[in-house]
């Protein structure tokens, strides 16, 4: 073989070499990419995933956010229905107040005006009687004028009779009242020492607890053996339930509202036995 042939085959060796070499780093830099690749999206997998939860995390924390605001807007109409009632109640006595005391007023304008009257009589009886020295005519004229004063202080003295007797008519029933009130609150205090409370007179009513969220609650009614009307209840005097699991006493819960469309009751819980967790399925029960 000549020399340049044998030239041409190391060279045509050198140039194999080098491609073989090439080859291999660009095989070596395709994997390491594909990894890359695999790496950087199993990364933006997770991301989505965590993303997608603190979306459901911000959905529920908004659930508990619009349950407790109108929970809250519950609280605040019954609040202002018991204000109202309370306003009423203030109108009323002030109106009772003012026409008693318009009353006490109109007997004493009628004493002083009958005193008044009494005395004009009592002098015009005693000019006629000098009058009547002096002349049987101015005498009998004075009689007759003595008579009709008379006759009208008569039927004055009636009139603040009838006027007393009616104010001793209205101080005798306050009078009452107060005695019917006092002996109310002794067999009260009476029934509390042998052991009455005012949860006993609270209606008989059941259920389980279907949400509850920081100081409320709402309880599911099951058992109303009465048929009572609840919200009627509430108005007169907000009664407790009981809240109690298979493992006893929880907690007592204070009716605000009663929801006719679902049955239920609006609750502020007042006491927790040993800070218990009040839970969905609990049971109430107005009655220990």
């Amino acid at each position: 073989m000549s020399p340049i042939g044998r030239v041409f085959i190391v060279l045509n060796l050198f140039l194999a070499g080098g491609f073989a070499v090439m080859a291999g780093q660009l095989l070596n830099k395709q994997a390491n990419y594909k990894q890359m690749l695999a790496d950087e999206t199993a990364a933006h997998e997770d991301d989505n995933k965590k993303h997608q939860q603190q979306i459901e995390d911000l959905k529920t924390e908004r659930g508990n956010a619009e349950n407790a605001k109108t929970s809250f807007e519950t609280q605040l109409a019954a609040a202002q229905t018991t204000i109202g009632k309370l306003q009423d109640e203030n109108k009323r006595l002030g109106a009772l107040t003012s026409s008693q005391s318009a009353d006490l007023k109109k007997a004493v304008s009628l004493q002083e005006a009958a005193n008044t009257q009494a005395k004009a009589a009592f002098e015009q009886a005693q000019a006629a009687y000098q009058a009547s020295i002096d002349a049987q005519k101015v005498r009998d004229d004075a009689v007759r004028s003595k008579d009709s004063a008379e006759a009208e202080n008569r039927n004055l003295k009636n009139d603040i009779a009838g006027l007393n007797e009616t104010i001793s008519g209205k101080n005798e029933q306050i009078a009452s009242l107060e005695r019917d009130n006092s002996e109310k609150d002794l067999l009260l205090a009476a029934a509390k020492v042998r052991g009455f409370s005012e949860a006993m007179a609270a209606p008989n009513l059941a259920g389980t607890v279907t949400n509850s969220s920081g100081r409320l609650c709402t309880i599911s009614i099951s058992d109303n053996p009465g048929n009572i009307d609840i919200q009627d209840q509430i108005n007169r005097r907000p009664f407790s339930f009981a809240i109690f699991d298979d493992k006893g006493y929880k907690a007592e819960a204070v009716a605000t509202k009663y929801e006719p469309s679902a049955n239920a009751v609006l609750c502020t819980i007042r006491v927790r036995n040993g800070g218990a967790t009040i839970r969905t399925g609990d049971k109430a029960s107005t009655q220990p």
